[in-house]
């Protein structure tokens, strides 16, 4: 099996940072593993400290001993996590031809990247895939439903995997968004993988929000392609402790445990199951309150409360 190169960012967490390299460093295949290192630079002063701590971490030559190579990239001014995962996962694609992607605040099971390396393998060809997630929502799977994975139209930023070809579709200017705002017949099949899609596109048109993720999924629905997802989530994240950029402590929606006790993943060319979509999608209805903390948090951002 030719192994794909894993690219982790990270920013201003060593205790994650170290907990996620941590379960990576873990996993069958680690050893033959080439893993980018891709440090933003701090935003504000006061993150200077800890991004430093991050950094000496990734330097720190244990990695080079568990992992097959490391190559460490460190930024001298300020991304933004969607610029950082935009530039670092097209330079290692093109290449590699396929990565795996991390963020600081993932864990993994010991299997993730037999699981990962496996799939890329077994969906290279199959050009309705876009792409593949280690994550499995907190969702009711049907018993009756006999396969290890399942296709969806819409995967998650915690962990995931792409090719080359499937990266190069992504227009990331999203040149046709004028179109697209005025579009209601494509604005609601947008929606159809979760209410919030559309609505998310416009904030990032916007400068509200700054996402690679949407662009990605925009791209993805564009082309007609899916995800593939695990049955039993290969990730969990563990930074729903209001120190993320992005997370907020009180959206524990998203929140799993890794199974101890997961066995070796069995690839299919599934289709999309309705009963699984349906729970799914639901998901995306952003409660209330969690929607208060958010507009709360971005008040704070803006007058220099929250690093």
């Amino acid at each position: 099996m030719n192994l794909a190169p894993v690219v982790l960012f990270v920013y201003n967490r060593p205790k994650h940072t170290r907990e996620a390299l941590n379960s990576l460093s873990m996993c069958k295949y680690a050893s033959d593993t080439k893993v980018y290192f891709f440090s933003d630079a701090p935003k504000k002063e006061s993150a200077v400290s800890d991004v430093e701590k991050v950094r000496a971490i990734i330097r720190d030559e244990l990695w080079r001993e568990r992992f097959q190579d490391v190559c460490i990239i460190e930024a001298e001014h300020n991304k933004g996590l969607a610029n950082s995962v935009i530039s670092g996962v097209s330079q290692v694609i093109h290449e590699h031809g396929s990565v795996i992607v991390l963020e600081d605040d993932n864990r993994v099971a010991n299997d993730y990247l037999d699981y990962m390396n496996r799939a890329l393998e077994y969906y290279k060809d199959d050009q309705e895939i876009g792409f593949i997630g280690a994550y499995k929502a907190p969702i009711q799977i049907p018993e009756d439903y006999a396969h290890d994975v399942f296709k969806m139209g819409r995967g998650s930023s915690y962990s995931w995997a792409t090719w080359k070809d499937r990266w190069d579709l992504v227009d990331w200017k999203v040149s046709d968004y004028q179109e697209f705002k005025h579009d209601h017949a494509m604005r609601k099949r947008f929606n159809e993988y979760g209410a919030d899609r559309a609505t998310m596109l416009d904030n990032q048109m916007a400068g509200r929000i700054d996402s690679w993720a949407i662009r990605f999924s925009y791209a993805m629905f564009k082309h007609g392609k899916y995800a593939i997802l695990p049955v039993k989530t290969r990730v969990e994240n563990i930074g729903f402790d209001g120190t993320g950029v992005h997370n907020v402590a009180a959206d524990t929606r998203f929140l799993v445990k890794i199974d101890p006790d997961l066995k070796p993943a069995t690839f299919e060319h599934v289709e999309v199951d309705p009963r699984i979509k349906k729970e799914f999608v639901k998901l995306f209805q952003t409660p209330f309150p969690i929607k208060v903390k958010r507009v709360l948090k971005r008040m704070k951002e803006n007058i220099g409360g929250v690093n």
